[in-house]
């Protein structure tokens, strides 16, 4: 965990060079619908479902035990950082990755002739990151026209975090990655 966020890794434990960012999308997919089916507290369901927000990168980190007294297992890097940072600047149930997580799926499913679900890339534009500057990000969305549009309850345009762009879809079915969401995911590395 980092804080209130936990970290994935794809590419880590066994070797998954050929689609390493598609698992890492596909597994930040599943946690958002997930979270649509759990209710925030059981006995009062009128105040809804667990709302997340998902960020990966993709790129080299380091893994390692640290500790002398409590050792526990750590990754850490710019990859790390990163996708922490796209998790803590995007938007409730939403996945934000940066430009190289993008091009590293699209890059993957032409690759891999991927069957699964398909996957969409929406271009978010330049998001002002701590410690990054102005970044290009894109936000990850299933296969679903309707599942990432722009609306008063997502993301409002401003010249800060402009708004999503047209859809591409890069997935007819359907290195290193990670997601971030108020919980942390990656291959390489990742936050959700």
């Amino acid at each position: 965990t980092i804080g209130d966020c936990y970290i994935a890794v794809t590419n880590l434990v066994e070797r998954q060079d050929e689609d390493h960012a598609i698992r890492m999308a596909r597994f930040a997919l599943a946690l958002l619908a997930a979270c649509t089916e759990t209710l925030v507290c059981q006995e009062q369901p009128e105040l809804g479902v667990v709302e997340m927000r998902c960020g990966f990168d993709t790129g080299p980190l380091v893994g390692a035990i640290v500790g002398t007294r409590h050792k526990k297992y750590t990754i850490f890097g710019n990859t790390v950082n990163t996708a922490s940072r796209m998790e803590s600047t995007s938007a409730a149930r939403r996945i934000q990755c940066t430009k190289a997580a993008a091009a590293t799926i699209k890059n993957q499913l032409k690759e891999t002739g991927d069957a699964g679900p398909p996957l969409r890339l929406m271009e978010r534009g330049e998001v002002v990151i701590k410690g990054k500057g102005r970044m290009t990000t894109f936000f990850v969305a299933d296969g679903d026209p309707f599942s990432c549009t722009t609306s008063a309850t997502t993301v409002l345009p401003s010249p800060e975090t402009p708004g999503p762009r047209p859809a591409e879809l890069i997935g007819t079915g359907g290195g290193e990655s990670r997601v971030t969401s108020d919980a942390h995911l990656g291959s390489g590395a990742g936050m959700v």
